[in-house]
């Protein structure tokens, strides 16, 4: 969990932080080449185009971020002048798509161009998911170190709880191992001198784990905690199917 949170916490920081940004600036920039075309082809209709006058033209033109700069990248530079790929009049002879992906593969950016703009509500939202996870990484890494310091242990004829307290086996009175197979839970009780009932919670997934290369340190504690138990012990008891003998038929009078 602890690595899940911490994957995604950094995916959505790395898209509220330049990732969205990046994809908007590639936006505009595409829509700069669509603009760029259209004039390219108007200009031909009209009968005024030449490589020297487009080049003039081109070299006095700057991409339109619009009026929110905040939705673009830091570091790019404004005012942008057209990519060196839009004052080509014999590139942009071949249509917008040769251009755009002569300009794509110069800065080994991704052909296909974003389909949207992000927004400034949806930066947002990034951010909302970047501090949402990076807190449930923390509250996860703080319940991680918690339980890494956590001991379970039984000493002669002493247990020694996950919070210290040594309780003698003899004054345990009830063992309940019903979780124990499908949840590795079980859960010791005892009289405490207020007259309540105190409740050891062996959660062996916590203490040792299962795992048969490493010996399956849960069960080696559990069987000798039962080893030492004389008390009532409560799981479900297995179904065992009975036949039934035969019944003879009686001869009829």
């Amino acid at each position: 969990m602890l690595a899940m949170f911490l994957f995604l916490g950094g995916w959505f920081f790395l898209d509220a932080s330049t990732g969205y940004r990046k994809e908007n600036e590639a936006f505009f920039l595409n829509r700069a080449f669509t603009t760029a075309a259209a004039m390219f082809q108007q200009q031909q209709q009209e009968g005024l185009l030449t490589d020297a006058a487009w080049r003039d033209f081109a070299g006095k033109q700057t991409v339109d971020f619009g009026e929110d700069l905040s939705l673009i990248p830091a570091s790019a530079t404004l005012p942008m002048p057209w990519p060196q790929e839009l004052h080509d009049s014999a590139l942009l002879a071949k249509g917008q798509v040769a251009a755009w992906e002569a300009f794509t593969g110069r800065l080994q950016w991704d052909r296909k161009p974003p389909e949207k703009l992000h927004e400034a509500s949806s930066i947002r939202e990034q951010w909302y998911f970047a501090y949402g996870l990076s807190a449930l990484a923390l509250y996860t890494l703080f319940i991680l170190l918690r339980t890494m310091r956590r001991r379970m242990s039984i000493e002669g004829e002493t247990i020694t709880t996950q919070d210290g307290r040594k309780i003698p086996l003899a004054d345990l009175t009830r063992l309940d191992l019903r979780k124990w197979v499908t949840k590795g839970l079980a859960f010791a009780y005892y009289p405490q001198s207020s007259g309540k009932e105190g409740r050891i919670r062996i959660d062996g997934l916590t203490y040792g784990g299962f795992q048969k290369d490493q010996g399956e340190p849960a069960e080696a504690l559990m069987r000798e905690l039962r080893a030492h138990f004389t008390g009532e012990v409560i799981e479900y008891a297995t179904e065992e199917t009975t036949a039934e003998p035969a019944t003879e038929d009686k001869p009829s009078s």
